[in-house]
């Protein structure tokens, strides 16, 4: 992720009285290559991700992608073991190649590439507002965006919101040129393409592609200018997406009709995908009025756009600073500054996307790019109306403080993690108790807490499958599981079923197979499967059962 910046090369050292005083210009790949190492090693000594996701489908979805299993298996991760498995790919054959903190190792230098995107885009910004500041202080700026609380929740995991978050603000790096007024076409289309293939490789992150258009767009000086940029970024985009969604996407069409199945069903109206449309209702907010003021409500309650409870106002800052900024249109002198109009630019993106995303999906996670960005609009808003500020001697020292100040306010959501035991432990590992023979037979991982995670370390004769999911996935898959329902009371093969051993999930869990799925577990036959993502109050358990009689 190299950046073009032209500027004269700025060496910094530890002790030079100098230091805050160095000129913003381009930091050498030697700093920076120091900072990924250390940001790797930080990651390397963080207990591992085993959150919902990693153990739901992250890792089931590269093995069985790699291994050619969509035709004997029916959905082992529920309606999430239909995405799109490029990422999932290059994380399983990490996994399954190297040591869990090699592991962690490189995905923390993945992650730390975010800090000089972010340093790029605002030195950049900020120059274009005819600015000199210190290094420290566009350091400072950058370091308040990296250390967001997605950032850090997201330490040493195998999800990919983070590094795709930082990508995205590679791409509006693009958009922000060091030597000329307007980005080149060069730039938009590779901006588009980078844009296109996180659409790909995600469907979610669509919502960055909101963000990117509007700004792409409003950066340009007329129509003219815009209608041909837009013929580039939609082509662009669009190679971007089919470079790494397309195969994917024909993959499913051909199978079920529906090149993102289940999902927008009601347009394709694909037989086995749901009869209304699916959505995940759970943090949705109820209307328009409530999308708009959201932002100032989960400040306060994170549960609301979360799994759990976080605080990070990093995105408050940035839109209360996106609505400044627009209203700065009435200030002549603002709107002189050469920053106006990209300031602006992703002012109105910012505002439009937040919107969007309430109303969508309303998941924190999928805008982690977004907080990052909080701090810069609020520098944004001092450079187009008191730009001295950020040239006076003590801003390097009061923009390190105040950065300090907002990562010690931010208070991460808490998540599921185990410690290593060892340096050379790989990041996953399943027991499979041998006095049992689970060759052809079915394994149905079963209920609300995943286990499709353990599918690698079973024979692979076995055919994995999928029953009583959590309620609010369900209806996705309503009409397919009337596939693992045949399945299931043929009676052809063994059948086991692996559940969660968690507070009471075991046994509501035995409840639901008999009463939704007329399926009688046989839990004197359970044993557990120890696996390296066990904790004292969480296990896995596989157990025999059979079809009950009508």
């Amino acid at each position: 992720m190299a950046f073009s910046d032209q500027t004269t090369q700025v060496p910094p050292s530890i002790g030079d009285k100098s230091l805050l005083d160095a000129p913003a210009g381009r930091i050498s790949w030697r700093w920076w290559g120091l900072w990924l190492i250390g940001f790797g090693a930080f990651s390397m000594m963080m207990p591992r991700d085993a959150s919902y996701d990693v153990v739901h489908y992250h890792l089931h979805n590269g093995w069985a992608a790699l291994n050619d299993r969509s035709g004997q298996d029916l959905a082992p991760a529920e309606m999430h073991s239909f995405l799109n498995p490029v990422w999932q790919v290059f994380i399983w054959l990490l996994v399954d190649n190297l040591p869990g903190r090699l592991v962690a190792f490189l995905l923390g230098i993945m992650q730390a590439l975010t800090l000089p995107a972010l340093y790029a885009l605002t030195r950049r910004l900020l120059a274009n507002a005819d600015i000199k500041p210190a290094l420290v202080t566009v350091l400072a700026i950058a370091l308040a965006g990296f250390t967001a609380e997605s950032q850090f929740v997201l330490m040493a995991t195998v999800r990919n919101d983070a590094v795709f978050a930082g990508l995205f603000i590679a791409a509006l790096v693009l958009l922000v040129p060091d030597n000329r007024k307007t980005p080149s076409l060069a730039a938009f289309a590779l901006a588009s393409f980078l844009v296109g293939a996180l659409i790909g490789v995600k469907v979610t992150n669509a919502i960055y592609g909101v963000f990117f258009a509007i700004a792409a767009l409003m950066i340009m000086p007329s129509w003219t200018a815009r209608l041909k940029v837009s013929g580039i970024c939609a082509a662009a985009g669009l190679t971007g997406i089919l470079v790494f969604g397309g195969a994917w996407a024909w993959q499913l069409y051909s199978a079920y009709g529906n090149p993102i199945f289940p999902n927008v069903n009601g347009f394709f109206n694909a037989p086995l995908g749901p009869d209304t449309p699916f959505r995940d209702t759970r943090y949705l907010p109820d209307g328009l009025f409530e999308a708009i003021i959201r932002p100032f409500i989960f400040l306060f309650d994170g549960s609301l756009v979360n799994d759990y409870d976080f605080f990070d106002p990093r995105l408050q800052i940035g839109y209360f600073s996106s609505l400044a900024i627009i209203g700065l249109s009435l200030n002549n002198k603002a709107k002189s500054s050469p920053a106006y109009r990209p300031a602006l630019a992703f002012a109105v993106a910012t505002l439009v996307t937040i919107i969007i995303w309430s109303l969508v999906f309303s998941i924190a996670r999928y805008i982690a790019a977004l907080w990052m960005l909080g701090p810069l609009m609020l520098v944004i808003i001092v450079a187009l109306t008191k730009p001295n500020w950020l040239s006076h001697k003590h801003t390097p020292l009061i923009t390190l403080i105040l950065a300090a100040l907002l990562f010690a306010a931010t208070n991460p959501t808490q998540l599921r993690r185990v410690a290593w035991t060892s340096w050379t432990q790989p990041y996953y590992s399943a027991d499979v108790p041998q006095q049992t023979d689970y060759e052809n037979t079915i394994i149905a991982f079963s209920g609300d807490y995943p286990g499709a995670f353990l599918a690698p370390s079973l024979p692979p004769s076995a055919q994995f499958t999928h029953m009583v999911p959590p309620d609010w996935s369900a209806p996705a898959l309503e009409n397919y599981r009337e596939q693992i329902r045949s399945l299931i009371q043929a009676e052809t093969k063994p059948l086991f079923v692996v559940i969660v051993d968690v507070e009471d999930h075991f046994d509501q869990t035995v409840a639901k197979l008999r009463a939704v799925e007329s399926v009688q577990v046989d839990t004197a036959t359970c044993t557990q499967i120890e696996t390296s993502f066990d904790t004292p109050d969480i296990a896995w358990h596989i157990c025999a059962a059979k079809p009950l009689q009508p």
